[in-house]
């Protein structure tokens, strides 16, 4: 049960900071971090993968409400989702079936980092392209999205890398 709170408490913690911060911040309308799907890279592998896709169906759709924008995240969330179990066994042994949770300490960092790039690269992509629907804005959408996933993932670093020296002490 507690791990269950825990991941309530990420799931809110994660919402409020990308809505009252993060999509307030815009540079120049250009880069816009995306730090939610935290909660998606955070869950346990072990996860059922319906249950899964569930969970990033509803962090989705939370974003798509509170930031009006027709599904977009809930597509790329549930994207994410679907291809996580497959980036998990790339980095891992066993498809990370040895781990109970996932997080720089579990990973280590050069593998955190792999698993979170892939992943929010993808995100970001899918979300801006899905958002843009026009090949005539390909390379301003494919810099957008490159730039804001680079901006995203510096962002999950640095909160993972908080959150796994809490844990630590």
């Amino acid at each position: 049960m507690n791990k269950f709170i825990q991941h309530i408490i990420r799931f809110v913690f994660l919402v409020l900071l990308q809505v009252l911060i993060l999509n307030n911040i815009q540079f120049s309308g250009y880069i816009n971090p995306f730090v939610y799907i935290l909660f998606i890279l955070l869950l346990p592998p072990k996860l059922p993968k319906a249950l899964l896709l569930v969970l990033a169906f509803t962090m989705g759709l939370t974003m798509d409400m509170f930031s009006d924008s027709l599904g977009v995240h809930t597509a790329a969330s549930v994207l994410i989702a679907y291809i996580r179990p497959g980036v998990l066994g790339m980095i891992t042994t066993k498809g990370g079936e040895e781990l109970e949770t996932i997080g720089i300490k579990q990973l280590r960092f050069t593998r955190f980092f792999t698993y979170a790039a892939i992943l929010t690269f993808i995100h970001h992509f899918t979300l801006f392209y899905i958002e843009a629907f026009r090949i005539s804005e390909f390379l301003a959408t494919f810099s957008r999205a490159f730039i804001s996933s680079i901006c995203s993932l510096l962002l999950i670093l640095i909160i993972e890398s908080l959150r796994s020296n809490s844990l630590r002490k």
